[in-house]
């Protein structure tokens, strides 16, 4: 069976994260280094930064995941936002390291206009940029799909092959699929038939043994619409029935399902719980 978390709050500290994990029975997590819609960091003390991994060695949580900025744009032509961003990233993964993380996940950006290939060059760059200055990382950088809107990239699959294979550091990069983002991308993760030949395409473009987590989310939009909206799960345009069968898929039973779903429902309930039982219970089908 798979192991399920979610990505949960670092409020009051990033090893408050591991407590509100073991609340929820989670059994791995993702995290921000820091508030994701501002560019300044806070300070992280030794002190947090060790009762994080002692928590969550202890409450056997793993993988430990770190998730980027949203201001980070990787394929900006803008040459002070991309200096920004990759500066942004590079102190993110210095933080994701010293906080024992396994991987930071990490959108590929939107070429704002430029054109995709000007964009996935960018980004190739950027990240020979970053593995030049940490080439001894353990924690290794996860490229998420994404639904593809405007002009963002990472809402097909030959995005991602771009970037891996123009990079240097392609070897050491890993994948990040979402599975809201790829319905909404035009990727039919629904039908059995439809996630058969989906995954088959992400094989034939980068290769299965790549990916190293499933973001488990649920879509209020419909397949091909690029709309970001994450649902609860089996409350969206994927389903019950869909989900048992991405939570059950030969090539994906074995990976992290993390949560990145609202936080409420009705009347203030807590929802974590709640999808996580949920997948649990799909999962046993």
């Amino acid at each position: 069976m798979p192991r399920f978390g979610a990505h949960l709050s670092i409020q009051g500290g990033v090893d408050k994260a591991v407590e509100r994990a073991r609340e929820i029975r989670a059994e791995c997590l993702q995290i921000f280094l820091k508030s994701p819609s501002q560019w300044r960091f806070g300070p992280l003390s030794d002190e947090t930064a060790g009762r994080f991994r002692t928590g969550a060695r202890e409450a056997d949580l793993a993988p430990l995941l770190g998730h980027a900025s949203y201001l980070v744009n990787l394929a900006s032509p803008d040459r002070a936002l991309h200096e920004r961003s990759r500066r942004c990233v590079l102190e993110e993964w210095d933080r994701s390291e010293r906080l024992g993380l396994d991987g930071l996940v990490l959108h590929p950006g939107a070429h704002m206009g430029s054109g995709e290939a000007a964009g996935l060059a960018r980004i190739a760059r950027a990240l020979d940029w970053l593995h030049r200055r940490r080439p001894d990382r353990a924690c290794r950088i996860l490229l998420e799909t994404t639904a593809g809107a405007g002009t963002v990239l990472g809402g097909r699959f030959e995005h991602l092959k771009v970037v891996i294979e123009s990079s240097a550091a392609g070897p050491r990069l890993g994948v990040a699929i979402d599975t809201c983002h790829l319905w909404t991308a035009g990727y039919d993760v629904r039908s059995r038939p439809g996630l058969d030949e989906t995954l088959r395409q992400l094989d034939d473009a980068i290769g299965l043994g790549r990916v190293a987590v499933v973001h488990a989310n649920d879509a209020r939009g419909e397949r091909g619409s690029r709309l970001d909206r994450h649902e609860h799960i089996g409350r969206g345009r994927i389903g019950r029935e869909g989900f048992r069968r991405i939570v059950n898929h030969p090539a994906l039973r074995h990976l992290p399902f993390i949560l990145e779903t609202p936080k409420e429902g009705p009347r203030g309930r807590r929802m974590d719980p709640v999808n996580l039982r949920a997948l649990r219970q799909l999962a046993l089908r």
